[in-house]
């Protein structure tokens, strides 16, 4: 009779070959097998297509699940890139601008010279003007010019890059009105703080969010308007020189401005007459 050590022993080594036997998929890369490469290729064709269907159906999150599955599985297969491009739109379209811009960012790191980063870009200015559109914003329907500015300066920089580095882009002509918006998005910002300042009295504050409004955002509407603020805080301030010589540029430009009918102005800044 054989010793029950040794059985037992037998059955542990007899079990062990079976699990990994098991544990073998079918998908599993096997050098020895010519077509084994072939197969994968199939599968993640497969995966990738599956992926498709849920963009067109507009399922967006479970592309993005798929997207990810098929990236992490095959890394280095022929459907990887276009896998990662898929999950920005993906990503920007569940509204998960966060994880939009990760996905663009790592397209970017890892495809530096391909030409398909314009689009990386574009996407990633689109997720940054979308950053600060959050439900409360939406449901509210609060002005978002007076709200933090960082995502339309965020937006406005991948967007200009987009331009400068890819000036025949399908993307620029689009990129470029959002870029003439966004000037006026970030200008409005300026002057609603200018006029926060004229408000509570601070002058100095005041006069220079409205010069930076007149050194940065030329052609906005924001600028007549800080030009009155100018005016208005010159005069708080007692220089009167530099006041007339902001009240002529008014004259010689804006012949319908508030600023020029005594008082008019003043009530719409706040200011004590």
């Amino acid at each position: 009779m054989m010793p029950l050590r040794i059985l037992l022993l037998s059955l542990l080594a007899a079990t062990l070959v079976s699990g990994c036997a098991g544990s073998r998929s079918g998908h599993d890369f096997d050098p020895n097998d010519p077509f084994a490469a072939q197969r994968s290729e199939q599968t993640a064709e497969e995966m990738y297509q599956e992926a498709r269907r849920l963009l067109d159906r507009r399922d967006y999150r479970g592309a993005a699940e798929r997207l990810e599955n098929l990236q992490a599985r095959y890394p280095f297969g022929a459907y990887f890139r276009q896998a990662q491009l898929d999950l920005i739109y993906a990503h920007y379209k569940s509204w998960e601008m966060s994880s939009a811009i990760a996905a663009a960012d790592r397209f970017m790191r890892l495809h530096p010279q391909d030409p398909n980063v314009a689009y990386a870009l574009y996407m990633r200015g689109l997720a940054n003007l979308e950053r600060g559109n959050d439900f409360l914003t939406r449901t509210f329907r609060i002005d978002r010019r007076t709200r933090d500015p960082e995502p339309a300066r965020q937006a406005f920089n991948d967007l200009s890059e987009l331009v400068q580095r890819f000036p025949d882009s399908e993307y620029v002509e689009d990129a470029q009105e959002r870029m003439a918006d966004l000037r006026n998005h970030l200008a409005h910002y300026e002057l609603h703080v200018a006029n926060y300042y004229v408000k509570r009295g601070a002058y100095v504050a005041a006069a220079n969010r409205a010069m930076g409004i007149l050194e940065n955002y030329q052609g906005t509407p924001a600028v007549q308007d800080a030009l009155g603020i100018l005016a208005s805080a010159y005069r708080e301030l007692e220089l009167e020189d530099l006041r007339e010589d902001v009240m002529r540029v008014i004259r010689e430009n804006y012949p319908d401005h508030p600023s020029l009918t005594p008082g008019v102005f003043d009530r719409l800044t706040g200011e004590a007459g």
